[in-house]
């Protein structure tokens, strides 16, 4: 799985795609590529196009940028760390989360080259859905920490949450196909009545206009629309398409919040 570090709270922030001089290279669909890219990142291209990813890559200092059509930048360079079998990796970075206290802020992933495309796609899903990510408006108690898509057999949303006033980190996940819960409190799984007080506590803590219901219920409807928001979306990865819904878009990621 993607590692994602440091964990940050969405600003929003928007980086603009800057010019090359270099003619643009259409590989694949909407996936633009520079000259530049395509000639000294060969590999790397390669497994970006293959997840028909929408936007633009450019290279610049050794580095590749991707340019979503939204205008969210991820950078992908290697920063020193190797794969299991000791070969340089791949480190992607997105800036768009900010924390006013640090210079550089946001999400990472460690990747290497065949998993490059795979991984990339994971970190425009998960920027998405952060902005789609709609429960924790107005908390009085809770710090939203981070909210993590993961591709895989079964379609996996993670959100975590931080207690404000004491050291308690609260990790839901939620899993899209069975539409269940799993609840941790700094690691350790919660179940029965202390998942249950422990979701009632975060939820009762929100200013949340969500649906009527149990705790439980309404945590897993936040996490299930911001996702399918997220797989609205023009240039969403290909693998969250099936979970669109019919008359659900990415302009309703303002709504409830």
């Amino acid at each position: 799985m993607s590692a994602r570090q440091p964990k940050g709270i969405p600003a929003g922030g928007q980086f603009a795609h800057t010019p090359h001089g270099h003619p643009a290279v259409g590989l694949r669909g909407d996936l633009h590529v520079d000259k530049e890219a395509a000639t000294y990142f060969v590999d790397q291209v390669e497994s970006i196009q293959h997840e028909g990813l929408k936007g633009a890559l450019s290279a610049y200092d050794g580095k590749l940028k991707f340019t979503s059509n939204d205008g969210r930048a991820f950078e992908i360079h290697q920063d020193g760390h190797t794969d299991e079998d000791g070969n340089p990796a791949w480190a992607i970075d997105n800036h768009d989360c900010e924390d006013p206290s640090a210079a550089t802020y946001g999400l990472r992933y460690e990747s290497t080259t065949e998993n490059l495309g795979e991984d990339l796609a994971s970190a425009v899903a998960d920027a998405d859905a952060i902005d789609a990510f709609t429960l924790n408006a107005g908390s009085s108690r809770y710090d939203f920490r981070s909210y993590d898509i993961m591709d895989g057999e079964q379609a996996m949303s993670g959100a975590c949450f931080g207690d404000i006033d004491e050291a308690v980190d609260l990790d839901v996940m939620f899993n899209h196909d069975t539409g269940t819960l799993s609840i941790e409190r700094n690691g350790e799984p919660l179940t029965g009545a202390d998942a249950d007080e422990a979701v009632r506590d975060l939820v009762d803590s929100v200013d949340d206009e969500g649906p009527e219901g149990s705790p439980t219920g309404r945590l897993a409807w936040h996490m299930e629309r911001s996702f399918r928001i997220a797989a609205a979306k023009d240039d969403s990865p290909a693998w969250t398409h099936k979970y669109r819904t019919a008359g659900l878009t990415w302009e309703d990621r303002n709504d409830y919040r």
